[in-house]
């Protein structure tokens, strides 16, 4: 085969490249597509998750405040904000003992290093 360059000005390169197009890179663009879509609508639907989640837990949250401020009494709670107050509240408890026995055991720890030395 001679080095001569392929003309891409005639009619024929042109008709060739045209069908090539239509045949072949659709296929490929129709999976890469594809594949897009289902990622991002699963991201999306992951995402939409979390905020709901969110967004949940930041009503929780601020409805917690409310109690804990005196802004609202739980007499005007419905009967399901007042258990999820009641949940909030002692899982809120579980972790505040927690927190305070692991700093208790740290303190307990630096008495025995200062002990030691």
């Amino acid at each position: 085969m001679n080095n001569e360059l392929i003309p891409t000005n005639s009619l024929w390169y042109r008709i060739k490249k045209f069908f090539k197009n239509i045949f072949f890179k659709e296929k490929e663009y129709d999976t890469k597509d594809i594949k897009d879509y289902r990622s991002s609508t699963s991201n999306n639907i992951i995402n939409n998750n979390l905020k709901e989640k969110f967004e949940i837990e930041n009503k929780k949250q601020d409805l917690a405040n409310k109690l804990l401020y005196g802004e609202i009494s739980t007499s005007e709670l419905e009967d399901n904000e007042v258990d999820e107050m009641t949940d909030y509240f002692s899982t809120d408890i579980k972790n505040i003992d927690n927190e305070l026995l692991r700093i208790k055991q740290h303190i307990l720890n630096m008495q025995k290093q200062l002990k030691q030395e």
